[in-house]
């Protein structure tokens, strides 16, 4: 066990590199009251925003889509959803799975309909670190998917509840904009990284932070070179033929 541990030391050292992800599934944001569609249709009156807002997500599979309407079906029951604003569904094709999240408004003298906030695909889809310029240019490509970016904050102003973030591509003049659901100070000029769900042509996200390189022996003992770690490996080496 010692020489197992001894290599592993080795290895950590020779890389001279020690790194840490830690990513998160979804935000919080979308962590809403999940109601099947049945349940919508078979009592639509516990459910309606039409005198008190309530927000909440639903699950289906996209039926048909038109200019203005969208249909999802669940075990046989279908749901109306708005597709006034039809940067919410780019990139969506019929049969797809999707969960929305917004409110459901009740019409009984007429049709019944969900107004989305935010669409995602689902299961949900991690696309991993991604260049705002790819975004830009392919937003169907990543619309209704989880993305982290790394940009420069070119201009931040707090609104109800968040703040609103133009950042700039690390590597061309494109830019993207990030709404930001937290409390923060950073200011402009400050390089972060964002990850949350790209969805309406905007980055929605919990996950804001200054952008560090991935932590190394030197962070923790300064002027640890590579030919520190050569010594320290050579030493190891004689240790472990005198054990």
């Amino acid at each position: 066990m010692p020489r197992l541990i001894l290599f592993i030391l080795t290895v950590l050292l020779a890389m001279g590199i020690i790194s840490v992800a830690v990513a998160s599934e979804v935000n919080t944001i979308f962590e809403l009251e999940l109601v099947p569609l049945s349940e919508i249709v078979n009592n639509p009156t516990a459910y309606d925003s039409t005198m008190a807002y309530r927000k909440i997500s639903v699950i289906g599979n996209i039926s048909e889509i038109d200019k203005h309407l969208v249909t999802i079906n669940q075990d046989n029951y279908e749901l109306k959803v708005d597709n006034t604003n039809d940067q919410l569904l780019v990139g969506f094709n019929v049969g797809d799975s999707i969960k929305l999240t917004g409110q459901f408004l009740y019409d009984p003298m007429g049709t019944s309909m969900f107004y989305p906030k935010y669409t995602m695909h689902y299961p949900i889809v991690q696309m991993g670190e991604v260049n705002i310029s790819a975004i830009v240019s392919n937003a169907s490509e990543f619309n209704g998917k989880y993305v982290t970016v790394a940009g420069n904050i070119t201009e931040i102003k707090s609104t109800i509840g968040g703040y609103i973030v133009d950042l700039s591509s690390l590597d061309s003049d494109q830019r993207i904009r990030v709404y930001y659901y937290g409390s923060t100070d950073l200011k402009p000029g400050e390089i972060v990284s964002v990850t949350g769900l790209f969805n309406g042509g905007g980055l929605h996200s919990e996950q804001m932070g200054i952008k560090r390189p991935p932590l190394s022996i030197s962070t923790f003992i300064p002027g640890f070179t590579g030919l520190w770690t050569l010594f320290i490996l050579g030493l190891l080496v004689i240790y472990m033929k005198h054990e």
